[in-house]
């Protein structure tokens, strides 16, 4: 009988431990359902409240020559994709810069490539290199009239960037990308995607760095710098053709033509992502995640082949 009592005394014991621990498993499970409610409450009130913020539209202004805008174009790498993905976009998009530097975080004796030898190393340093990557370029180099951010992994078609920033002018406050309606008023502009700074823009941001406590270090770069000029006063241009497809991609290739898309391109961006051929303007600037492989084969597709018979006609604008 005593060896029969113990036995069922542990027994119970054991039924228990079992339910205790599922009480527990539920508290939790229901504790982080209700943070996310409150969380996604959040996010959807800040998206409400962006989505009746209107941009600034370029191509309603008269073009100027596309050939007069001088492009200085900031490539973030790294010394492990250093002689990989930015030797493919040195050899590919960056030639047609009017100048290319690439910023990376070590010592090296490669042309145009600078090491940034204060900056913080790691993704959760993003902020601080980016910044220190606009104050280099602030300092040595002032003839330039428009300041391009972009990836090692970003893909950018300079001749549709240039036709776009004919629209404006370099000393006005202008900031160009592909718009998520998070954070401020008017949103921030992807990282990925590349994003595009007017002079003007370039000297209020570093005015707010240095004199209006913007963010200096961080994790989230693009929304840390979108932070700042929104403080500064610096809009938010629409970067989208007549008919509403976007010019700057946040995504792959393959999310934007084929799909399926992200969550973050169904939700966030200030235009909607679409797939198939309205996923895209015919005068598209960048798309993001393109390997060091496929940027070799889109520099093919776009300025080596060409369809037989097809009239290309300078004058074809998707923004008139």
């Amino acid at each position: 009988m005593k060896k029969f009592s113990a036995f069922t005394r542990r027994r119970h014991l054991v039924v228990i431990f079992v339910i205790a621990f599922f009480l527990f498993l539920f508290t939790v499970m229901q504790t982080e359902r209700k943070i996310n409610v409150i969380q996604s409450d959040k996010i959807s009130s800040k998206i409400q409240h962006d989505v009746n913020f209107t941009r600034p539209i370029a191509r309603n202004r008269s073009p100027q020559s596309p050939s007069s805008a001088s492009i200085m174009c900031l490539v973030l790498t790294t010394h492990n994709t250093l002689l990989s993905k930015a030797k493919a976009v040195n050899d590919t998009w960056g030639r047609r810069c009017n100048k290319t530097i690439f910023f990376t975080n070590r010592p090296t004796t490669i042309p145009n490539v600078v090491y940034l030898d204060l900056a913080k190393d790691g993704r959760e340093h993003l902020t601080d290199k980016v910044v220190r990557a606009f104050e280099y370029v602030h300092t040595h180099f002032t003839d330039y009239d428009w300041f391009l951010k972009a990836d090692d992994d970003t893909y950018v078609i300079l001749e549709n960037l240039r036709h776009f920033l004919s629209y404006l002018k370099s000393n006005e406050p202008v900031y160009l990308g592909q718009n998520y309606k998070l954070y401020t008023k008017q949103g921030y502009n992807s990282g990925g995607a590349g994003y595009v700074l007017s002079k003007e823009a370039l000297n209020k941001l570093l005015f707010g760095i240095k004199y209006k406590n913007c963010a200096k270090d961080g994790n989230d770069e693009d929304v840390d710098i979108g932070k700042c000029l929104n403080g500064q006063g610096v809009p938010v241009y629409d970067t989208t053709d007549i008919l509403n497809r976007e010019t700057f991609h946040g995504g792959t290739i393959e999310d934007h033509m084929v799909g399926p898309l992200s969550d973050l391109l169904k939700k966030y961006p200030s235009t909607p992502a679409k797939t198939g051929k309205d996923c895209c303007s015919t005068n598209t600037i960048t798309f993001h995640y393109v390997s060091p492989k496929m940027m070799y084969i889109l520099d093919i597709f776009l300025y080596h082949l060409t369809v037989y018979g097809r009239n290309y006609s300078s004058s074809q604008s998707a923004f008139a």
